[in-house]
């Protein structure tokens, strides 16, 4: 009979992005070894996880200041947009959010939640829970559990840090006080990148940090081999996969890629699957885009299947990254870029995914015009070697994880019967 594992996630499959693709990758692993009693977040994912045994959705807070996600028009401004533009300060989102993001709200919106899973930890023997994180509420869910049932080993996957400055009126005071959860209710942490690893690295005190590295999955990109960009190539289509938000200059790619088409002659089809934030609408609608040596697609949002197939009919992979730049996470688009073979030109200034992509999976450029022009052409006169991809498939990461989950359940049962 298989043991029982609790999993807490915000995304659940079948949402067009990136999280829940990885999501459903890990999880096929999972349940072979596993039965799933699965919590996530009812905003990413209404419906029943098929992976789950048992499925409890939590609540989170509606904001008007969440940013509209477009198909690449900028929306008309109203009545109603001039009075978010006169909200929308520094300190009123700060206020609003630490409030959005404190224990207190958060258990006040879950009080169903907390009774299902106090009955669920009284009908079930929960081997271990894993906790996969960009966000505050998780913790608050192993904090509760954790005072159930002290003895359940946790393991918490961290895959971008919590306590951030990407963008304005972030809650510091929430995320610094979530941060403290952290190493007081894991029993271990993996980080998926060394950035984050360093962040949480807490010495020789528990709990010990793992990285493991995220991941794509094989199937789409099984038959997938590395074709080298013609020398007389005389158009190129760049995929980007995922929506563009938070300041990720969608301006610059472009008039970079118009740069390069007024030097070299060759036209650009740019396709972006995915949806545009007010602020790349805005930037997108700035950008002269006469003439047709550079056209824009914004495709839109749609299913994982879709996007796959417009990456693989793509000659060239784009990344675009905050202007800020991060030593933290690596875009989980990038181990997509590389199971299908494309050749990546990244726009970024995070040192990590430099490391990773530059020279060996493509070519890094800077946030300004020349940057990426000089990129592109340093990219497509360049050979790269995808040969050992596989070291970042969805099976590889999730190898690695189940083995640390079992490690600590088989500590926690050694523990049990020493005290016995």
């Amino acid at each position: 009979m298989k043991q029982t594992m609790i999993v807490i996630s915000d995304y659940i499959e079948g949402a067009p992005v990136v999280a829940s693709v990885r999501y459903a990758g890990l999880m096929k692993h999972f349940m072979e070894q596993y039965r799933l009693i699965v919590v996530n977040d009812r905003k990413c994912g209404p419906a029943p996880s098929r992976f789950a045994a048992v499925n409890y959705k939590y609540d989170t807070p509606s904001s008007t200041f969440t940013q509209t996600m477009v198909g690449g028009e900028p929306s008309g401004r109203g009545i109603k947009q001039l009075i978010e533009g006169v909200l929308r300060n520094k300190w009123t989102i700060t206020a609003w959010r630490n409030y959005k993001y404190s224990y207190y709200a958060f258990r006040r919106m879950n009080i169903r939640l907390f009774r299902e899973l106090d009955a669920c930890l009284e009908q079930n023997e929960v081997s271990a829970v894993f906790l996969t994180i960009p966000d505050v509420y998780g913790l608050y869910i192993i904090d509760h559990i954790k005072r159930k049932a002290p003895g359940i080993p946790v393991v918490i996957e961290i895959r971008d840090i919590i306590n951030h400055n990407i963008g304005e009126g972030q809650p510091r005071q929430a995320y610094r006080r979530a941060e403290r959860m952290i190493p007081r209710l894991a029993d271990a942490i993996v980080a998926v990148s060394q950035g984050i690893r360093q962040h949480y690295e807490l010495g020789q005190e528990r709990p010990s940090i793992r990285l493991i590295r995220n991941g794509y999955d094989e199937e789409p990109f099984q038959n997938c081999v590395y074709q080298r960009i013609s020398d007389n190539v005389r158009e190129l289509t760049i995929a980007h996969i995922g929506s563009i938000y938070k300041g990720r200059n969608i301006h610059a790619l472009i008039e970079g890629l118009k740069l390069f088409h007024e030097r070299t002659g060759i036209r650009i089809k740019l396709k972006v699957a995915g949806l545009l934030d007010q602020q790349a609408a805005r930037d997108l609608s700035h950008v002269n885009m006469t003439g047709d040596g550079v056209t824009v697609e914004i495709v839109g949002s749609v299913r994982h299947e879709a996007a796959a197939s417009l990456l693989k009919e793509a000659d060239v992979a784009v990344i675009l990254t905050h202007t800020k730049g991060s030593d933290y996470a690596i875009p989980g688009k990038t181990f997509e870029y590389i199971g299908a073979c494309k050749p990546i030109l990244a726009v970024t200034a995070d040192r990590e995914l430099v490391e990773l992509v530059h020279g060996r999976y493509g070519i890094c450029a800077g946030h300004h015009r020349d940057s990426v022009a000089d990129g592109l052409a340093d990219l497509i006169a360049k050979e790269f070697d995808f040969s050992g991809r596989s070291a970042f498939s969805r099976t590889n990461q999730a190898e690695q994880l189940l083995a640390m989950i079992g490690e600590h359940i088989r500590g926690a049962t050694q523990k049990r019967v020493k005290r016995v």
